[in-house]
Parts: structure tokens; C-alpha cells; sequence
């Protein structure tokens, strides 16, 4: 048996997780890779990837849209073609950062929209079914050096509903997966501006002289903000 599971955030773009700036962007995302091969020589293979992008109002809000794909495939010995399940999604996300000291950060995002889904056989029939998800998810930035932050996630809450295709009723599930999933990743910020720049420059150099005229800059900036 092998089993492989890979799970890290997309390298993102104007604010770190850790550390998310006013009138920035966020893009971030996870990758997962899953496969088994069992003593009879059964066969299972998963893979999903969840990318969003968003705005950032200010360090604790951000507002965007995010989507997903997700399929999982098994092969049982001597079969030629695979079963499969295929799921995506699109919808919006709303996130809240709160900061805590200079490194680390606690984030809870909101995220709902569109589910979709495709049953079926290789080579074969499939079933299609439509419907509608919501899922909450919390997390912990830490930030690194250079705007590079590591993200740490510990599962959530997520509601799914689905209807199949000419079906009279939809299937509904609720997950409550906190303590029993956990992800890692990486983000970055890039295309940073002017205090963007700096405000990082100084995070990575704790104990060393800084410029007062810029530390106080910073201050009357994160003020009006």
C-alpha cells in the first residue's frame, strides 16, 4: 500500500496570510494528492485544488471569490475502466484576520456558493448532480521572513446539498472535521508598495536600528487605516 498526501497553499500575491494589508490581494489555494494500492491490488486515487483571490479592505477584512475541483477514482483488480466522482464548486469568501504580535495571526474564512458533481464510469455512463455549499474554515498564519508566511489549518465546519438529475429530493450532508484534518502551506507577498515593503523589511529585523523617521511613517499609516 501507498499513500502519498500533499497539502500547500498557492504562493500568494500583495499580503501575506500572517499578515494581511489594506488595499491588497490575496491569492491563495490548496493542493491535495491522495493514492492507495491495497494487498489485492485495488486501486484508489484522489486529488483536489481550492484556489481564491480576494481584496483586502484593510489587515482584518477580505472579500473574494473562490472555486474548487475534487475527484476521487478506484480501479478494483483486473477492472479496465475507473469509478469516479468529480466535484467543483465557485463562490464568494469573506475573511477576518486578527493579528497577534508581529508574527502570528488567527483568520476565519466564510466561504458559500455553487456545487456541482459528475458520478460515473470511464468509458461509461455518469450521473450529473447540482446544488449549493457553505463552509467555514479556521486557520493560523506565521509569518516568516520576507513577506513568506506558513499557514496551518485544523478542519471546520462545511454543509453540502445536492440534487441529482431528475431526482425528486436533494442529499444534504453536514461535516464537523476540527481536530481531524490538518493542512499546511505557504504564502507570499509580492507587488507590495512602498509601506508594503517596509513594514515588512522591519518585521524581519527584530533588535537592529531602524530609521525612526520611517518606524513613524508606519505608525500614522496603520492609524488611518
Amino acid at each position: 500500500m501507498k499513500k502519498f498526501i500533499l497539502s500547500a497553499l498557492f504562493i500568494g500575491g500583495a499580503a501575506a496570510a500572517a499578515n494581511a494589508q489594506a488595499n491588497s490581494v490575496l491569492v491563495y489555494g490548496d493542493l491535495g494528492i491522495h493514492t492507495k494500492k491495497d494487498a489485492s491490488d485495488n486501486k484508489t486515487l484522489g486529488f483536489n485544488i481550492n484556489p481564491g483571490i480576494g481584496y483586502q479592505f484593510n489587515k482584518h477584512w477580505t472579500l473574494g471569490v473562490a472555486g474548487g475541483f475534487a475527484t476521487n477514482r478506484t480501479k478494483p483488480d483486473g477492472a479496465d475502466d475507473w469509478t469516479y466522482t468529480n466535484r467543483y464548486n465557485a463562490g464568494v469568501f469573506v475573511r477576518h484576520t486578527m493579528p497577534v504580535g508581529r508574527i502570528f495571526a488567527l483568520f476565519t474564512q466564510v466561504e458559500a456558493g455553487y456545487m456541482g458533481q459528475t458520478a460515473g464510469v470511464t468509458d461509461g455512463a455518469s450521473v450529473n448532480a447540482n446544488g449549493f455549499y457553505a463552509r467555514l474554515t479556521p486557520a493560523v498564519g506565521v509569518h516568516v521572513i520576507d513577506g513568506f508566511a506558513l499557514n496551518f489549518g485544523f478542519g471546520g465546519i462545511e454543509f453540502n446539498t445536492l440534487k441529482v438529475s431528475g431526482a425528486s429530493s436533494a442529499t444534504t450532508s453536514f461535516d464537523l472535521t476540527w481536530g481531524t484534518q490538518f493542512n499546511i502551506g505557504v504564502s507570499k507577498n509580492i507587488m507590495c508598495g512602498r509601506h508594503h515593503k517596509r513594514h515588512h523589511g522591519h518585521m524581519m529585523n527584530h533588535g537592529s536600528k531602524l530609521d525612526k523617521q520611517e518606524i513613524e511613517e508606519d505608525r500614522q499609516e496603520t492609524d488611518e487605516e
